[in-house]
């Protein structure tokens, strides 16, 4: 196990708005701003190993992770030597955020079936551990973090005891402490690590427009659906455009003040990493404005 060195703050994004020179100018803008650690997930935009490997030059302090990529995507070989040349590739700025994604893009849009989510997660960190890798740095360089979605008890267990720590997605400041005490109690050595997402959107109170424009995908996935049951939510929150109540506990809205004070709410609850989605107002997740307003540096 190898605990993830994230800073307090990060930044998620997909960043396929951006053009590949736009993207390195972002990654050292982040870095500029003293913002630790740089995210990226995986959909059916660029393929974010390679995207991170061509960021890894414009950068030279700032961690670089999924979250996350699909189990269901690559083997647990071809991650292993994928994580183990982005970490001798970065000085060992590489963390491996891994999830089970959803069963639409795994089966549809992959070719898969998706059953037993919590066994394949298994099986495939198990595999990833006995993976074979004997390339430059093998036994020099770092074993690079593994850190996994976890939105559930059992999930939640094997983040604590099958990996580095829990990726949580769309989660209360009441979740993420729940998440805490269960990552805490599960583990038998280094404590967890938590690292959280917020979206965020700095603008007036009350304006949710961006906000909704984000969540709008979220809203028809059944994996989100029983998590925010969880969280206190019910159907009528997540019917099209979504509940004011549930876009303002998932995304923080307002003034820069307001946005700092529910990160520190993350925080507060035990998050060790809170990692802002600074949204646009079509709700994209590279608003640079944002950045520089939240400035961490």
């Amino acid at each position: 196990m190898t605990a993830p060195k994230l800073g307090r703050i990060g930044v998620w994004g997909h960043l396929d708005s951006l053009s590949i020179a736009e993207a390195r100018a972002y990654a050292g803008r982040v870095e500029e701003l003293g913002i630790g650690a740089l995210w990226v997930p995986e959909t059916v935009g660029r393929e974010p190993i390679a995207l991170l490997a061509l960021l890894a030059g414009s950068t030279e302090k700032l961690v670089l992770g999924t979250s996350i990529v699909s189990i269901w995507g690559r083997d647990a070989q071809g991650s292993r030597m994928a994580a183990r040349t982005l970490a001798e590739a970065t000085g060992g700025r590489f963390v491996l955020g891994l999830g089970v994604s959803h069963p639409h893009l795994a089966q549809k849009l992959r070719g898969h079936h998706f059953d037993r989510p919590l066994t394949r997660m298994r099986e495939y960190l198990a595999a990833y551990r006995a993976a074979v890798y004997r390339g430059p740095g093998a036994e020099t360089v770092e074993e690079p973090p593994v850190m996994i979605a976890a939105l559930r008890e059992r999930m939640t267990d094997l983040a604590a005891t099958e990996a580095d720590g829990a990726l949580p997605y769309l989660v209360t400041a009441e979740r993420v402490a729940w998440m805490r005490e269960r990552l805490d109690a599960a583990a038998s050595g280094q404590r967890p690590a938590l690292a959280v997402t917020l979206p965020v959107v700095i603008g007036a109170e009350g304006d949710r427009s961006a906000a909704r424009a984000y969540l709008r995908p979220y809203l028809r996935t059944p994996t989100y659906h029983a998590s925010w049951s969880l969280q206190g939510f019910a159907p009528e929150d997540w019917a099209a455009p979504a509940s004011d109540r549930l876009v303002d506990a998932m995304v923080a809205v307002g003034s820069v003040r307001e946005v700092r004070r529910r990160i520190a709410q993350l925080h507060d609850a035990g998050a060790d990493h809170v990692a802002i989605l600074p949204l646009a107002e079509d709700g994209s997740t590279e608003n640079v404005g944002t950045l520089g307003a939240l400035s961490y540096g």
